[in-house]
């Protein structure tokens, strides 16, 4: 069997001005341009392909790898970089035909300058480049807001359902599963998709606690164990991306019978409509959060999640308003993850290590996360800013914030700020001990991530506090100027209705 991948992936913040380019895919440790036999080294990572390329290898199938490009979220992606990686899937494509099946490795929720469906281009294309006959599945991130043009263009879709998003390998495992049983007779995927008029926050799709997209996944986990049921998939939706088609949806395979796949796809969708309500989100004031972790009794560890500045979510990662709390309250025992100010990282570095500086950080992108803060410290550790990721989700990956900075404010065992010059998606310890911080000493630790950090950070907190913070991921999701989304949509119309039936 001759299967062919490569694909793109990126989550799209349409709310941040900044574009996404092709330099950005090719920054190390930022972006993921893979090539060749680059993409099969990713075998055992935490990874898509760290489950598809054993598991096709398993099967004996012959995986031609083509080109794979992945950045960390943020705004539209420019069409040079859309284009010239999906040309490089082509033709990689092309040089590999005849093929008896493809494997597109997709993300689901990026949005291009002008398109808003990045994902049902790159089908199309690839679907013209091996005809009709030919089998396309792709695996998918949780958050897919999900297209008319993907369901209609691919032969099966497969999404992750733990967020974190800890099960990457286990769906690259399942998609290729998937796509062997076509090939080789064993299965006719009957795909039905349904897709609510409700967009929620990312906070209430965590799968580490009971959370109301929980409760659908776990039925989705049943009904793959049902013989006949190929893939079950709740898609939480990218609520910040905005687009006609985003928002809540689910995916049912079966072998052979669509009336099923529609009757169980509805199923999980109606799970989630009943539970609508619960989807709301309230953050803790930032004050009251920092006081909590203030009082608590030695040796507590306390994570205050900065969920509307998460550069998981594109956004600028330069909020100030959680640091400035803690400067304020006199906080000791703190350390943030982190505030992205390359002019600071810049005074820092020509500052040296050992020198005091008085500089104004953060604040800069957008002005939607906080003012910028004047600040004083010494800079205690001026580091090249790349690492390699330790923890449950993408263990072996490296990831790279560019120049970082560690600055002490306030003195030893008081405020430790990484300032760096790129954006970062702190969800592993590597992210406090690579700069020289061990987390679990720690007091207070301010994580920019809205949700990622529970995998790793869950297992060493007293406590997991959400702070309400000002941000373009904020789960305010009625402060967000929507205007090409579908309306009527809950929250945002308290009077929208589904049912199967319509």
């Amino acid at each position: 069997m001759r299967i062919v991948t490569g694909g793109i992936a990126q989550e799209t913040n349409t709310f941040q001005w900044q574009p996404t380019t092709l330099e950005d895919f090719s920054r190390a440790g930022f972006g993921t341009l893979a090539r060749g036999q680059e993409i099969l080294d990713l075998d055992g990572t935490g990874t898509v392909y760290g489950g598809a390329v054993g598991e096709a290898r398993r099967h004996g199938v012959d995986l031609i790898p083509t080109t794979y490009g992945g950045v960390m979220p943020g705004g539209r992606v420019t069409r040079e970089a859309f284009d010239s990686i999906r040309d490089e899937i082509l033709a990689g494509i092309r040089n590999a035909l005849p093929v008896d099946g493809v494997l597109l490795v997709l993300h689901g929720a990026m949005a291009l300058e002008d398109h808003d469906d990045a994902e049902g281009l790159l089908l199309a294309a690839v679907r013209d480049a091996v005809g009709p006959d030919v089998p396309i599945v792709a695996p998918l991130d949780l958050h897919t807001n999900l297209s008319n043009e993907m369901v209609d263009l691919a032969d099966a879709l497969v999404g992750y359902k733990e967020y974190p998003h800890v099960d990457m390998p286990e769906t690259g495992a399942q998609a290729v599963q998937i796509l062997v049983a076509m090939l080789q007779d064993r299965a006719r995927p009957a795909m039905a998709r349904t897709r609510l008029p409700l967009v929620a926050p990312n906070q209430s799709m965590v799968t580490t606690w009971q959370s109301p997209l929980k409760t659908a996944i776990d039925r989705a986990r049943e009904l793959e164990r049902e013989p006949g049921v190929l893939a079950a998939t709740v898609l939480g939706g990218f609520p910040f991306a905005d687009v006609p088609f985003a928002g809540i949806s689910t995916i049912v395979v079966t072998d052979g019978d669509p009336a099923r796949a529609r009757r169980y796809a509805d199923e999980l969708a109606a799970i989630c409509w009943e539970r609508r309500d619960d989807f709301t989100i309230h953050p803790t004031p930032v004050a009251d959060a920092i006081a909590e972790a203030m009082a608590a009794p030695e040796g507590s560890v306390y994570v205050l999640a900065d969920i509307a500045d998460s550069g998981a979510s594109g956004t600028a990662g330069d909020g100030t308003v959680v640091l400035r709390g803690l400067i304020e309250a006199g906080a000791r025992s703190a350390a943030v993850a982190q505030v992205m100010d390359r002019e600071a990282v810049e005074a820092c570095v020509a500052a040296g290590v050992g020198s005091e500086v008085t500089l104004t950080v953060g604040g800069k992108h957008d002005g939607l996360h906080g003012p910028p803060l004047e600040v004083t410290g010494s800079v205690r550790l001026i580091h090249e800013g790349t690492f390699t990721i330790a923890g449950p989700m993408g263990s072996g990956t490296v990831a790279s914030r560019g120049r970082t900075v560690v600055l002490e404010i306030g003195g030893p065992d008081r405020i430790e700020l990484q300032l760096t010059e790129l954006r970062g998606h702190p969800h592993d310890l590597n992210f406090f001990r690579a700069f020289g911080i061990e987390p679990t000493q720690r007091r207070i630790l301010v994580l920019k991530s809205a949700a990622h950090f529970r995998a790793a950070f869950e297992p060493i907190a007293t406590k997991v506090v959400e702070v309400d913070a000002p941000g373009i991921s904020s789960p305010t999701l009625t402060s967000f100027q929507y205007t090409r989304l579908r309306r009527p949509i809950y929250p945002l119309d308290r009077d929208a209705q589904w049912s199967p039936e319509s």
